[in-house]
């Protein structure tokens, strides 16, 4: 586990190796948000890439209370609204072999896409934030801008949709 808060001072004395490490601890999971909000992996890698750019040009302005993970998951909600409104975007990939992980990852992400595929979009967005990036109510209701109570309901909802179409299917 990083420790968020002395990685950030360092930062700002100048020192590029906590850079490096933070970007290399939360680069995998920005990349994987940013694949489910993309196109296609070209697209998602760029996202993540600007999502960086951004969060360290506006590092001086962040105040460290504890909740890095959620003020950059809002960059990279933000850039992909951006990315979105420059071209027109598929909310979830088609084709999961733009994935590099395993066969295992691709089929799990294939259960979870065919899971998702009848939500709307803010109930998936709310879902995938809580078990694909295992953000917590708190930070999901930070990064999305909307009240805990509201992601509560929405998470709720969702899965109560999910499982009553998962039965249809399994009849």
């Amino acid at each position: 586990m990083i420790h968020e808060e002395e990685l950030l001072q360092k930062i700002r004395d100048g020192d590029i190796t906590s850079l490096d490490k933070l970007i290399a601890f939360y680069y995998p999971d920005i990349l994987r948000y940013c694949l489910w909000h993309t196109p296609n992996r070209q697209t998602a890698e760029d996202a993540t890439q600007d999502t960086f750019l951004k969060t360290i040009r506006h590092l001086d302005a962040y105040v460290h209370r504890g909740k890095f993970k959620a003020y950059i998951y809002k960059i990279a909600a933000n850039v992909c609204v951006d990315y979105s409104r420059k071209k027109t975007m598929v909310q979830l990939p088609d084709d999961l072999q733009e994935y590099d992980s395993h066969l295992e990852q691709v089929e799990s992400d294939a259960n979870l896409v065919w899971l998702l595929h009848g939500l709307p979009d803010e109930q998936r967005e709310v879902v995938l934030l809580r078990f694909v990036h295992e953000l917590k109510i708190r930070e999901i209701s930070e990064v999305i801008g909307i009240p805990m109570r509201t992601v509560q309901s929405r998470l709720r909802s969702a899965l109560k949709r999910i499982e009553r179409d998962f039965g249809k299917e399994e009849r």
